[in-house]
């Protein structure tokens, strides 16, 4: 029942969401991303976002939030956080007067993409499922906040050319703030249980050392003393791709950041990258990109990324 002090979520203004894009939502109100089903008196997600298959985080600042969740009872109280999983039940949804939330929402595929190379943190968030409380650190709280901030500032700037390159790099943040939140929950999480899992990170220390400037397997073996097929061992059972699907990867990144965001000619990203020559530079981002280095920066300017 309803305390005095509480009052339901229906009752709050609707004040729209503060950022949205493919891969992140920002909002402030629970109205602003949920909805109720009024005969069942369920809260789910709005059915545009639910379609996204999101996860979210609501970090509560001042006040407190009282759910049932998936047919479990919670209360979160200033500096915890709480995740939901996609196709999350909310029932008895109440918060006290003066809560202050913020809310961040996640596309899976964006997650998944971005936490390939991190099992661990990838299975920490899977199992959020069954304990969504979280307590966050002051300086996560800080983090979270000026994130959210930067978000209303940055979506005035819709003029700007540079906007959608910025919104992007704001998203791959508040991700990254999504990670560090779930890592820590884990009291293991910086403990490497296995000497594979100490290669593994090594290879890929040894890849982003790189620049994308290597891109044989024999080379990233030779640097760890051991042979390219128990590489691929390792690589394998860590994250579930070869080690040259991460090399081309990352290589990718590395060519499409250099096209969309610097002014370096075709000729000066090959020879930086270490490709022999220019037509093999050409074919390599044709098969990886799916363009001819100059058309996907021609592509890339056209939609706003632009140094």
């Amino acid at each position: 029942m309803q305390s005095d002090s509480l009052q339901s979520e229906k009752n709050m203004e609707y004040q729209g969401l503060n950022y949205t894009d493919g891969d992140v939502i920002v909002f402030e109100q629970f109205g602003d991303f949920f909805q109720s089903e009024t005969n069942s008196g369920q809260w789910t997600m709005q059915q545009q976002f639910s379609a996204m298959n999101m996860v979210v985080l609501l970090v509560c600042y001042r006040g407190t939030v009282q759910l049932r969740l998936n047919g479990h009872d919670y209360k979160t109280t200033p500096g915890q956080g709480l995740a939901l999983l996609p196709s999350a039940i909310i029932e008895r949804l109440m918060v006290s007067p003066d809560v202050h939330i913020r809310g961040f929402g996640f596309a899976v595929t964006a997650m998944e993409n971005m936490f390939y190379i991190y099992r661990r943190t990838w299975e920490e968030a899977l199992s959020l499922n069954d304990n969504p409380l979280v307590c966050l650190t002051e300086e996560q709280m800080q983090v979270a906040e000026h994130l959210y901030q930067i978000a209303q500032l940055e979506r005035r700037m819709t003029d700007s050319r540079h906007y959608r390159p910025m919104m992007r790099s704001l998203a791959q943040s508040l991700l990254y703030m999504l990670a560090d939140i779930i890592s820590s929950t884990s009291a293991e999480s910086d403990m490497l249980s296995s000497s594979k899992e100490q290669q593994f990170k090594r290879f890929v220390q040894l890849l982003w050392a790189s620049g994308g400037k290597e891109r044989k397997v024999a080379y990233f073996a030779n640097q760890m003393c051991i042979t390219p097929k128990y590489l691929s061992v390792i690589v394998r059972e860590s994250c579930g791709k070869t080690p040259i699907q991460m090399i081309h990867s990352y290589t990718t990144n590395m060519i499409a950041q250099r096209l969309r965001a610097t002014d370096l000619s075709i000729k000066e990203i090959a020879h930086e990258l270490n490709f022999s020559n220019e037509s093999f530079f050409g074919r390599y981002v044709k098969q990886h990109l799916g363009y001819s280095p100059g058309k996907y920066r021609e592509r890339m300017h056209k939609e706003g990324w632009k140094s």
